[in-house]
């Protein structure tokens, strides 16, 4: 207390200027029309626009939740269809509610904290890690088709093999014909894949659409991936080696959907068995 009065003492001059001041700037105000409206027309410019900035960083909060909203109704969304084109698939007729209660699939919504697109090995970061449910061999996909294959998980992050990368080996099939190979990364385009091991006596047309094949258990079935763009005879001759235009652009995605799929564990027991 002592420090605080000797404080007051030492700087008694400069404070007793301060009010003064502003006992003065009050009287000017006050008893002077033309500088009242001045004060006021400032003043009123000055709260606006700090109530302005205010305002924008709320709407800013505020668009952020619902960003996480939308995110997670398009996760639900996705789960629906998924699980419905799945149940449709293996005969089971169940209502809605009924199916919601034995979903296969579960999805994840996640925010990319980073990407790499540059490099032939190309991965992505997710702001998510095992405390989120993630797993190693869990697929990742966007609204707008598949990105790749989480290959490690930290607590709080994990780590994702782009189907960008050489490395990537991604079961897909025509749809039309049914024909199944593996799309890989071996082009410098970021929007081109291709698809090989489909039989030369295969029928392709450009424009014949590409999706996940369901083989795996990091993706269910029909999964949209792109277009046939064009197609040749692979090394060997017996096999077309085909490329697929990717109908999402990677180096756009901000936000991902992780697969959660429950019978991934089994089905991997009974793959491995038989090999």
């Amino acid at each position: 207390m002592s420090n605080v009065i000797s404080l007051f003492i030492r700087y008694s001059a400069f404070i007793l200027f301060i009010l003064l001041e502003i006992i003065s700037f009050q009287l000017i105000i006050k008893y002077n029309k033309s500088q009242k409206e001045i004060w006021a027309n400032s003043s009123n410019r000055l709260t606006g626009a700090i109530n302005e900035y205010v305002q924008g960083i709320e709407d800013f909060l505020q668009l952020q939740n619902n960003n996480d909203s939308l995110l997670v109704e398009n996760a639900k969304l996705l789960e629906t269809i998924i699980n419905y084109r799945v149940s449709s698939k293996d005969n089971i007729f169940q209502t809605f509610e009924e199916q919601d209660s034995t979903k296969d699939y579960r999805l994840i919504p996640a925010k990319v904290c980073s990407k790499t697109l540059n490099l032939r090995n190309n991965y992505m970061t997710l702001c998510k890690g095992s405390r989120d449910s993630l797993f190693v061999g869990m697929g990742v996909i966007s609204d707008k088709g598949i990105v790749g294959i989480i290959s490690q998980v930290s607590d709080n992050f994990s780590t994702v093999l782009m189907i960008l990368n050489s490395e990537s080996r991604t079961s897909a099939k025509i749809n039309s014909k049914n024909y199944i190979g593996n799309l890989i990364w071996s082009k410098d385009n970021t929007r081109i894949m291709t698809l090989k091991d489909i039989p030369k006596h295969a029928t392709i047309a450009i424009g014949d659409s590409v999706s996940t094949s369901g083989y795996s258990i990091s993706f269910p079935e029909d999964i949209y991936i792109g277009k046939v763009s064009d197609y040749r005879p692979g090394l060997g001759g017996n096999s077309y080696d085909i490329d697929v235009r990717l109908m999402s652009d990677l180096s756009t995605v901000d936000y991902v959907y992780v697969v959660s799929y429950n019978k991934a564990v089994e089905k991997q027991e009974i793959i491995e068995s038989d090999e």
